[in-house]
């Protein structure tokens, strides 16, 4: 099935979903009031039968509270619902219009000095980042973020990870959907992991007030019942009991505090691994995750629903009257902290090592979620750990849709270092540096790359392609572009291996400076054995490659036929003849024919 049709038909099936559980909600919401009426009434029809109307009302009340829970599981659903129909029709909306700006974009990631991101235009709105994000939480994004600018540790498994998913693009989505926290003021934490590595200040006497406070509670309130002691001695035990709680409450508050603001993530957390827990995966990386979330003593499934479980009895006190009760018979503050205190010393260290799993999942998902996408044109590239040789077959930016893509072979063998790229304006010499660029970014990260074949050595990409002046550090263009090629050389002199992108370097000064710098500086590169590829106007560059082998000349043309100007955006062995500045402002009636 064709991506744009699967993604038609779900979108279908979610609406009539949503439309479902959209109907149920307004039934639920008119049972949930007729159920909560009846409780009063039948208490008051059946007032005269004593203790049996005591029993009747508690009955009502039961059935009121499972109504409250099956419209709330309702809720629960359209949620989901809603978010997978979202996530359907903005997958669907990139394929058919190219438009994804419904996808975070990352601009909090970027960084001039990086070594290449900003060049190769990896964060910001309609870059590769906002292209390629399915994350849904923070953290998720800043893996995703890191993923790219810094590549992955384990390329291949993280490539076979990323294949099995992309064949279970329904279960991807419904592992997204179900990642996402329900925003509210009250939900600060996006997180659990620094809460898990905190303390919390559990005492022995709140184990022994456990143990006292029921018993005393229920013989005072016994004894009551049976007038064998006054309305001010039950006061008196009341609020002896009570005293410890109340003497710790500010303290029990900011913790339940804390617990309320966790519990949708949690929830989150626990839907996931519910997921994950009944699937049954294959590849090196996805059953690694299961391995140590599922398999391992204390594992972690095991361990967030007793969290769970804890989360929901500290939302018990949130109720004035329920918590003087649960405290007064069961001491339940300190049941609260002592039962969280215990979670942290069993399971907190671990915590972060479950939590991280989930967010490299979100990455996982973006990157099957591109394959998917792009599956006809994409393929996992070849890192060798040997070598200098680089093999590019249709290679393409992701950019760029399909209809209006044009890919390109690129060659080079083991004793060529540099290619120098001319062309005239608009010829596609800058597109070409960056689709080399950001599928040797994607490559390194592990995700699929827009060619049918990628070969190239394992090296760290740098570049020089787009250079400001900073005028509140006194600098100006040509000085910020000299310190970003001084940058380039510390990297290759410190021992990287690296591949370096420059295009057009040296435009902050004459021409006659640039030709003679640029000259000297490729001239350097070559010597330090680094790799890359060059972009010029300058054709004097050129003769470089006419005496020295580890450099090779390609070029992009153009055909100007009268009034007309075209692109093949081909690239080519050899050196650009033709020229287009002149015509071009002509063109835009910028100068006058001569």
């Amino acid at each position: 099935m064709k991506q744009k049709d699967f993604y038609s038909l779900r979108i279908k099936e979610l609406n009539e979903e949503v439309a479902r559980y959209a109907k149920k909600a307004k039934l639920w919401v008119f049972v949930r009031l007729i159920s909560f009426l009846v409780i009063p009434t039948g208490i008051y029809v059946t007032f005269d039968l004593g203790v049996y109307s005591a029993v009747i009302g508690f009955v009502l009340l039961l059935a009121f509270l499972f109504f409250v829970r099956r419209s709330a599981e309702n809720k629960e659903r359209l949620f989901i619902a809603e978010e997978l129909l979202r996530m359907n029709e903005h997958e669907l909306k990139l394929i058919e219009e190219g438009d994804f700006s419904a996808f975070g974009d990352g601009s909090r990631f970027k960084d001039s000095a990086h070594a290449f991101s900003y060049d190769m235009d990896v964060f910001g709105p309609n870059s590769g980042f906002q292209y390629m994000n399915r994350t849904v939480t923070k953290v998720g994004e800043e893996k995703l973020a890191v993923a790219f600018t810094n590549g992955s540790q384990d390329i291949s498994s993280f490539n076979g990870a990323v294949e099995e998913l992309s064949e279970q693009i329904p279960w991807t989505q419904d592992f997204r959907a179900r990642g996402v926290v329900q925003q509210t003021e009250a939900t600060k934490w996006q997180t659990t992991r620094e809460w898990g590595t905190s303390e919390v200040e559990s005492k022995s006497w709140m184990k022994v007030m456990q143990i006292i406070s029921p018993i005393f509670s229920i013989l005072a309130t016994i004894a009551y019942n049976f007038d064998l002691i006054s309305g001010l001695q039950f006061a008196l035990v009341f609020a002896l009991l009570l005293f410890p709680v109340l003497n710790r409450l500010k303290k029990t508050n900011q913790l339940t505090a804390e617990l309320g603001n966790l519990s949708e993530r949690v929830q989150a957390m626990n839907e996931q691994l519910e997921l994950m827990s009944h699937h049954e995966f294959t590849s090196e990386r996805l059953k690694h995750f299961q391995d140590v979330l599922f398999h391992q003593e204390g594992n972690g499934q095991d361990a967030l629903r007793k969290l769970a479980k804890i989360l929901k009895e500290a939302e018990y006190r949130y109720n004035i009257l329920v918590a003087l009760a649960l405290n007064f018979y069961f001491a339940w503050d300190f049941r609260v902290i002592r039962s969280v205190a215990a979670w942290k010393n069993e399971y907190g260290s671990q915590l972060k090592q479950w939590e991280t799993i989930l967010f490299e999942m979100e990455v996982l998902i973006s990157a099957a979620t591109f394959r998917y996408n792009r599956r006809e044109e994409t393929s996992y590239a070849k890192i060798s750990e040997k070598g200098k040789a680089i093999s590019l077959l249709n290679l393409g930016h992701p950019l760029i849709s399909n209809e209006k893509l044009i890919s390109n072979n690129y060659e080079m063998n083991e004793d060529e270092s540099f290619a120098i790229v001319t062309g005239p304006n608009m010829a596609g010499k800058s597109t070409f540096l960056r689709s080399v660029g950001v599928n040797l970014m994607l490559a390194k990260a592990g995700f699929p790359v827009l060619a049918k074949s990628f070969v190239f050595p394992n090296v760290n990409l740098y570049s020089s392609m787009r250079t400001a002046d900073d005028l509140s550090n006194e600098s100006s263009y040509f000085h910020a572009e000299l310190m970003r090629l001084r940058f380039i050389v510390d990297a290759i002199e410190r021992g990287e291996k690296v591949f370096i992108i420059l295009d057009e370097i040296l435009k902050g000064t004459n021409s006659k400076d640039k030709e003679e710098g640029s000259w000297k500086f490729l001239q350097r590169l070559v010597q330090l054995g680094a790799q890359g590829i060059i972009a010029t106007h300058d054709l004097k560059l050129t003769e470089l490659a006419e005496s020295n082998p580890a450099l090779k000349n390609v070029y992009f043309d153009t055909t100007i036929s009268g009034d007309d100007i075209s692109f093949d955006y081909t690239l080519r062995d050899g050196v650009a003849q033709n020229m287009n500045a002149s015509f071009l402002l002509r063109k835009m009636g910028l100068v006058g024919d001569c």
